[in-house]
């Protein structure tokens, strides 16, 4: 090996100007071998080849001769490929990056394979070099008549047979490199012209633009489907990250284990799986650049638009998602397939991520995967045969209170938010959000802050954008609940009030007490809060669970157990399902009316529909167990609960009928202050006489309002007593206009 062979090249131009040598040397082997065995072209005058590349020298080809016997020009071929190798490897050593010797490793090329690649690169080098070369084929064309200027833009397979060596093993050579499944047709390194034939080399061949691009050193590939692929964009380090130290030390191993072995090809599967997408991305960026690598988005939406695309083609996806793991492989990505969901079978579509997994194992060193079917990801992983792939899940919790304190402290100055310990507490305890929805709520606040002409405070401005947050979609089978209620508008018995209070102080602190202070360790389920009101009709149940969510600033929704109760065998369990799935992303309080419904006494199990309606009601109790959220269950017949059920319950509380001084403080508020109010009004002979909870007062207040501003006069007792007639026939109560007269006994 001479010292030159021992140095790696100083650049890629360096490495071209070797490429260029090469090819020179077998172009002039190949007229050589054709002068000398061949009979000459009757198209061409005899010694037309060797003044075509003499006239090619002098105008700076190459400095090569026709002189040398084949002996020698092999000699220096062999001489030639060994010092490209070496110098090669000494590249790599000295960490020069060359796009020749990268796509040489990456797709493990064998000399002949790079024989012919050069071939195809030489007319992208210099384009007299097509002309050359079209004047090596069998069939000569006219181009090759022509000025050196002009040339065609496929190399022919006969020339590059010749190049290799024109016997009958080169021709050999050339059919098989050349086969759909062979490394430079298979991952698209080279094209066939169009109505090329592998049989009789009739056709040519050529570098596909992205290829010739990237060679050259112009033009790294652009890694796309229908469109171009988003990289991931992240500067944190993994340390960096608010996500449990197990998670990080789980990715550090995965990659210093994946990193260290390189004896055999192996395909490992990261797969992410966690409540915030968008800390996952920020994770597999942090942990793929610590070993010099860039993740790029690949969206299972976009994947499935570009089947639909290729006509439902499967095959033509899978050749369009090979172009792009090709891509990937030079541009040194990681790719990162997000929204599996979209690759999965339903409505009638076509299941998708087989194939998809399969096709970008066969490739991929790497392959991040988010919130994918863990067990088949895992199964296709070990299921691959054409190498070794090894499939690891690492899951990440929504973030403590701990975690959320750091997220809430990093991200509230970016937005120029400055709040005190005590709103930084309440935001931390009472919005369990993943990073990603926290960054929501400070944009969604900055922005009311711009357009914000009341002047109202940060904090006000922050706990309204989190109560958006927190209800961004909307539950299937629920309603919400909007009422401006809080909990001095509610009218109770000291006793149900201090109760209700209770409920808000475990909500406040739940998270503190359970989190901080270990509970949860202790006692499973702690950080459920399941609530039950029972009493009589308008008795304020509904209303206190309205107070509960405004209090806290979350949203309310009341689930309808009509709908969600399904007479056909596992839908009910299903829909129960997708509610507590969405509400538990939302962050919402659930309120389930008339829950004696699905907690009645239970009879003795007579047929399947008896055995049906247990597993039902097991289910539902097992979900509003493991819901970390709050749920509100009321009912007005206490009686009919199983009272097997009443320790699920973390508080059962009673709103009781109301007393006369109850009832009286009831009519007082339900008048607002803009209301014209006669003086014959008598609040306390109402309260007195008309025995009604508080929703039947607040009918008959409205009622009244109508009576009076149809009449366009004030509201009066005699408006009062017609409404109260009206909600007795509703009520089927008889009404005595004399009862409501003070007598002299009174």
């Amino acid at each position: 090996m001479s010292i030159a062979d021992a140095l790696p090249y100083d650049d890629n131009a360096d490495l071209l100007q070797a490429l260029r040598q090469l090819g020179d040397t077998m172009i002039e082997r190949a007229l050589l071998q054709r002068q000398t065995t061949e009979q000459p072209d009757p198209a061409l005058p005899a010694d037309r080849l060797t003044d075509l590349y003499r006239q090619a020298n002098r105008q700076g080809l190459s400095d090569a001769r026709l002189q040398h016997p084949l002996q020698q020009l092999d000699a220096t071929l062999r001489r030639q490929w060994s010092s490209l190798a070496a110098r090669s490897a000494k590249s790599v050593d000295a960490q020069v990056f060359l796009p020749w010797v990268h796509l040489a490793l990456l797709f493990q090329l064998e000399r002949q394979d790079l024989a012919l690649l050069l071939c195809a690169l030489l007319p992208e080098l210099d384009g007299r070099y097509g002309a050359i070369l079209q004047t090596l084929s069998d069939e000569p064309r006219a181009e090759a008549r022509e000025p050196l200027a002009s040339f065609a833009p496929f190399v022919p397979l006969a020339s590059m047979a010749r190049m290799l060596g024109g016997e009958p093993t080169a021709r050999l050579e050339v059919q098989q490199r050349l086969m759909s499944d062979a490394a430079l047709r298979n991952w698209d390194l080279v094209e066939l012209a169009p109505g090329s034939r592998l049989g009789t080399l009739a056709g040519g061949c050529r570098l596909p633009p992205a290829i010739a691009a990237y060679l050259l050193a112009r033009a790294a590939p652009q890694l796309r489907l229908e469109r171009p692929l988003e990289e991931i964009e992240g500067d944190l380090e993994l340390d960096d990250h608010f996500v449990d130290d197990t998670v990080k030390q789980q990715l550090s191993n995965f990659l210093a284990r994946a990193t260290a072995n390189d004896a055999e090809p192996t395909s490992y599967v990261l797969h992410l799986q966690g409540p915030d997408p968008a800390l996952q991305e920020s994770l597999c960026a942090a942990l793929f650049r610590r070993a010099a690598m860039r993740c790029t988005r690949l969206d299972g939406r976009a994947l499935r638009q570009a089947y639909v695309n290729a006509g439902r083609n499967a095959a033509a996806l899978t050749a369009r998602l090979r172009i792009l793991c090709r891509d990937a492989l030079l541009c040194n990505r990681v790719l990162v397939l997000v929204d599996c969901q979209s690759l999965g079978a339903y409505d009638g579509a076509d299941d998708l991520l087989d194939d998809v997994c399969r096709t970008l194992f066969d490739s991929q060193r790497y392959v991040a995967v988010l919130n994918g079917p863990a067990r088949r990801i895992a199964d296709l992983a070990h299921g691959f045969r054409r190498h070794r792939a090894v499939a690891v899940l690492v899951r990440s919790a929504a973030p403590d209170t701990r975690l959320r304190r750091g997220v809430w402290q990093r991200h509230l100055p970016t937005f120029g938010f400055a709040v005190s310990t005590a709103t930084l507490d309440q935001l931390v305890n009472q919005y369990p959000f993943t990073e990603g929805q926290i960054v929501s709520a400070l944009k969604d606040a900055a922005s009311r802050e711009i357009i914000d002409a009341a002047g109202e405070d940060e904090q006000a401005l922050l706990f309204d954008a989190c109560r958006e947050e927190s209800q961004r979609e909307q539950l299937s089978v629920a309603q919400e609940v909007k009422t401006p209620y809080r909990f001095d508008d509610i009218v109770l018995p000291a006793d149900t009030r201090r109760a209700l209070a209770e409920v808000l102080h475990y909500a406040r602190h739940r998270h503190q007490v359970v989190e901080q202070w270990g509970f949860d360790v202790k006692h499973r389920n702690s950080r459920n809060l399941c609530v039950l009101f029972h009493g009589p009709s308008g008795t304020g149940k509904t209303m206190a669970a309205s107070i509960i969510a405004n209090e806290l600033n979350l949203g309310l929704y009341r689930i309808d157990l009509a709908s969600v109760v399904s007479k056909y065998i596992g839908e009910t369990e299903k829909q129960l399902a997708q509610l507590f799935d969405q509400a538990e992303a939302m962050n919402v309080v659930l309120f389930f009316d008339e829950a004696e419904s699905l907690f009645a006494k239970r009879t003795d199990t007579k047929d399947a529909h008896d055995r049906y309606a247990n597993l039902q009601t097991g289910y539902l109790l097992q979900r509003i167990e493991t819901y970390p959220g709050i749920v509100v269950l009321s009912t007005n017949l206490m009686q009919n609960i199983d009272k097997a059920f009443v320790r699920r319950f973390k508080f059962m509380i009673e709103y009781p009928f109301p007393s006369t001084p109850q009832r009286l403080t009831l009519w007082k508020s339900a008048f607002p202050s803009a209301v014209p109010m006669a003086q014959d009004i008598d609040f306390e002979l109402l309260a007195e006489r008309a025995p009604l909870s508080g929703g039947n007062i607040n009918n008959i207040a409205i009622g009244a309002a109508f009576l009076a501003a149809a009449q366009g006069q004030p509201v009066s007792q005699r408006h009062l007593l017609e409404a109260t007639q009206r909600e007795y026939g509703k009520l089927g109560k008889v009404f005595n206009v004399r009862d409501f007269e003070w007598g002299d006994d009174d």
